[in-house]
């Protein structure tokens, strides 16, 4: 057999037996609800009164626009009172930032979107507060204040040797986590900053505020959390008791809606990940966010398959079901454009890689339409570029990066067949239409060449083939039998051979 390069073609032998060669690698694929998530920042996205911010009334008028994508979900980042641009230093759990509207235009949104058979979930920021939350207020005017406890304060001795702590995290960039406050000698624990110290979780009356919150939201209609910093409930990684605090956290909210959507946003590895399924029944896999974009820039299949199997292994062990969450990228990463250099046929592909693996696909805002975003974190958040006849785009951060020509409008876009937006709603189309991609067990196919990504998925009924040519030159396949090529709605005879062109992929349907 050939290796393909420079538009080598396969000798000619049927495709069912190239594909059956080499033996396979067979993984157990996540429990899936069919969802298509779509994660959005208010602030960025859709002005409805022409303030330049974008607002709740906005992203009303845009869920249109949302489902006719091919999202079911949307994933609305913070949306409280908050001092920050990003809004994870909340003041009021239980409220709107004026920004944003009021809580009877949250009201008049969780209606639309109900009426339109879509789930909302809200981001939880429950590791810590703003330092100018009431509680925190209270609990930093004095130590026999009754709010005290609902942080963690340590005397100065007990904590003067972490105080002078130079390392950072992951996580966070924090030179210490202990922070002190005028005119106390106690310390405050706040992982992230000392504008968000951390709630105290082993005091019972904070464990009973976060489910209050819970069930208030979950009470107005939405549908699931999001969990922010689901690793850091308890000061120094306490593992076990974060475990079992999300355990109880999920029961909790299952009392008031069974099928509460639960989402956590673990920094970790894959076994560890595993360890938490129990009571964080789906977490992003960031493993997989980081495999996508390496076997493309490397043209090299093995770059996904061996990361993805390992993870599927470790998830598992847990002996528990679990929903992938699966991402190219989100507010806390370079967009996915720009790690794979700006090209728009890699961004593509990769669309394509995500919406064809099993699991729940998150799509951050703006990457349907090619947004670009290099850290900091300010800049992947830029206005979405919805064009000059619609008039929505907001105006609160000037673009550095998402801004035309390099990156075209959705209006623009809408009359482009080949355009990155209508790649997404063809591909969203096809997951949406065929189940079995979402669901299935992928069976992944070494046609012993590293430029080709290839699995199959089958039920008693088809066998759906995924082909992805991860190279930059085209690959010409044979063909033994007719088979349908769904993702060009087209039959392939014995005499026509299947053309991979560069960056491209393709979904094939054998009956049997």
């Amino acid at each position: 057999m050939h290796n393909i390069h420079d538009g080598l073609v396969f000798a000619l032998i049927p495709l069912i037996s190239l594909f059956n060669i080499v033996p396979s690698l067979k993984a157990q694929a996540a429990i899936s609800t069919n969802d298509i998530v779509y994660e959005v920042y208010v602030q960025s996205f859709c002005d409805s009164n022409g303030d330049g911010i974008g607002d709740l009334l906005g992203l009303l008028s845009k869920l249109d626009y949302i489902q006719e994508l091919g999202a079911n979900t949307l994933w609305m980042m913070p949306i409280h009172p908050s001092p920050s641009y990003h809004k994870y230093d909340i003041i009021d759990y239980y409220d709107i930032h004026p920004d944003f509207g009021t809580m009877a235009d949250m009201d008049q949104l969780i209606a639309a979107a109900t009426n339109r058979g879509m789930k909302i979930i809200l981001d939880l920021v429950v590791n810590h507060t703003s330092a100018e939350h009431p509680w925190f207020v209270a609990s930093s005017s004095s130590t026999d204040n009754p709010y005290r406890d609902y942080y963690v304060w340590k005397d100065f001795e007990s904590v003067k040797d972490e105080i002078q702590k130079k390392t950072i995290t992951f996580d966070s960039d924090n030179l210490t986590q202990w922070h002190e406050w005028e005119g106390q000698d106690d310390r405050y624990y706040g992982f992230f900053w000392k504008g968000m110290p951390d709630l105290n979780f082993d005091y019972p009356p904070v464990r009973e505020e976060i489910y209050k919150i819970g069930k208030f939201w979950l009470d107005k209609g939405i549908d699931g959390f999001r969990l922010d910093a689901a690793k850091h409930i308890y000061p120094d990684d306490r593992f076990n008791d974060t475990r079992l605090f999300w355990e109880e956290f999920t029961k909790e909210m299952r009392t008031l809606k069974p099928d509460v959507k639960i989402i956590g946003e673990v920094w970790s590895d894959s076994m560890t990940l595993s360890t938490l399924f129990k009571g964080l029944p789906s977490l992003f896999n960031f493993e997989l966010t980081k495999a996508i974009p390496e076997c493309i820039l490397a043209a090299d299949a093995g770059r996904l398959i061996e990361p993805y199997l390992n993870i599927l292994k470790a998830y598992q062990s847990a002996g528990v079901p679990f929903e992938d969450a699966i991402l190219l990228s989100n507010h806390d990463m370079n967009r996915i454009r720009s790690t794979l250099g700006g090209d728009i046929q890699k961004a593509k592909l990769a669309a394509t890689i995500l919406l064809t693996l099993p699991g729940t696909p998150y799509i951050y805002y703006g990457e349907e339409i090619g947004m670009l975003g290099i850290k900091p974190d300010i800049h992947l958040r830029e206005p979405f570029l919805w064009g000059e006849a619609l008039l929505k785009d907001t105006r609160w951060l000037k673009s550095t990066y998402s801004v035309p020509p390099e990156v075209e409008s959705l209006e623009i876009q809408m009359t482009d067949t080949n355009s990155i937006y209508h790649h997404y709603k063809k591909w969203i189309a096809l997951r949406n239409e065929h189940s079995l991609l979402s669901r299935g067990t992928p069976e992944f196919k070494n046609l012993q060449n590293n430029s080709i990504l290839a699995w199959t998925i089958e039920d008693k009924k088809k066998t759906l083939w995924v082909i992805h040519n991860l190279s930059d030159t085209e690959i010409i396949l044979p063909f033994k039998d007719k088979v349908e090529i769904v993702s060009e709605g087209k039959q392939v005879n014995v005499e026509d051979n299947l053309v991979l062109s560069a960056f491209s992929s393709t979904l094939i349907r054998m009956g049997k």
